[in-house]
């Protein structure tokens, strides 16, 4: 059997609106050898069909369907069935560019990498996104010999989004998605790729449009479910000092970053705690217990953020919405 050199994994949830445009933008790549695994979680709507259309046309479209289990699983059964040197990963409501793949994979052979990177652009609403028509040529902005460090110690410019990367496919040897981080999982797993990676290879060129619409989980209310997916990352990006002890204090920092940013800071711009009581108390008391098990260390945030830290522990609404402003 002929080696396939990327699997593209594509986690399908009720997508029907958008999957069609997502498919035919990897169908219309310049790069031909791929496969792409579309796992179906178990959707309600037409995107079975869909999916089908495109294997029956399509041999490089492989479908795998299971009952609805999230996002982390549906990934993590990509992986499993994936047979290429490299993975690539694509939402199944975003468009890519004809030579998203091309540029990807020239680059990390080029630079003998275990990660290609790209950038990205957003747009919004339920029209699709048109790429220029002016072919681009495949360029290195600039080559990390420490990824991690780069992004975290020294803010160079690597997405962390999975799908604005080509991975080496050895790097998930022993990676996963958390299944305790359904909605956030690709925060985890890109700390955890650029800890393992030796050289990443950055192109800043946008070769994949962001969909924004209403269900986007940025833009969804904030659930409780959702709420202990935060206290769940801070607890993950610690565990992951055991394995990388030099990074202790980095990690400790991400930490505390994400915990700050997403209890609060996140909070803070969509809701009036004084009138949310109970999502308020539950994000309250995941920030009092992350600092007493010392998963968020205080000391790691900037001042502003630890004067808004202690405001929303102890229920300072005055304090919060001079903080907000």
């Amino acid at each position: 059997m002929a080696e396939i050199l990327i699997s593209v994994i594509i986690p399908v949830y009720n997508a029907e609106k958008y999957l069609q445009t997502t498919l035919q933008s990897l169908r219309e790549q310049t790069f031909k050898d791929f496969e792409a695994i579309c796992v179906d979680d178990g959707s309600s709507d037409d995107s079975p069909q869909i999916l089908a259309r495109f294997a029956a046309v399509d041999n490089r479209f492989k479908i795998h369907r299971q009952t609805n289990a999230g996002g982390s699983a549906a990934r993590n059964k990509g992986l499993e069935l994936a047979r290429g040197k490299y993975i690539a990963f694509l939402d199944n409501d975003d468009i890519l560019h004809p030579q998203y793949l091309e540029i990807l994979y020239q680059n990390i052979v080029a630079e003998d990498a275990d990660i290609s990177c790209c950038s990205y652009l957003r747009f919004e609403g339920e029209g699709n996104y048109k790429f220029a028509d002016t072919p681009l040529t495949p360029q290195v902005d600039f080559i990390s010999d420490k990824p991690f460090i780069d992004k975290f110690l020294y803010k160079k410019k690597i997405e962390m989004l999975m799908w604005t990367k080509l991975y080496r496919r050895e790097l998930f040897d022993d990676i996963r998605f958390a299944l305790d981080l359904p909605a956030i999982n690709d925060i985890l797993l890109n700390i955890e790729i650029l800890l393992k990676s030796k050289k990443a290879a950055v192109c800043r060129t946008p070769l994949i449009a962001y969909r924004i619409i209403e269900t986007s989980q940025t833009l969804k209310d904030l659930s409780f479910k959702r709420i202990e997916e935060f206290k769940n990352l801070c607890i993950d990006i610690n565990k992951l000092i055991a394995a990388y002890p030099k990074q202790r204090k980095i990690l400790q920092k991400i930490a505390a970053r994400y915990a700050y940013g997403m209890h609060i800071k996140e909070y803070l711009q969509r809701y009036n705690p004084a009138q949310d009581g109970e999502r308020y108390e539950m994000l309250r008391q995941n920030l009092t217990e992350l600092r007493q098990s010392d998963y968020l260390v205080p000391s790691m945030l900037n001042l502003r953020q630890r004067i808004a830290l202690w405001a929303f522990c102890r229920r300072h609404y005055v304090l919060l919405n001079l903080l907000k402003k």
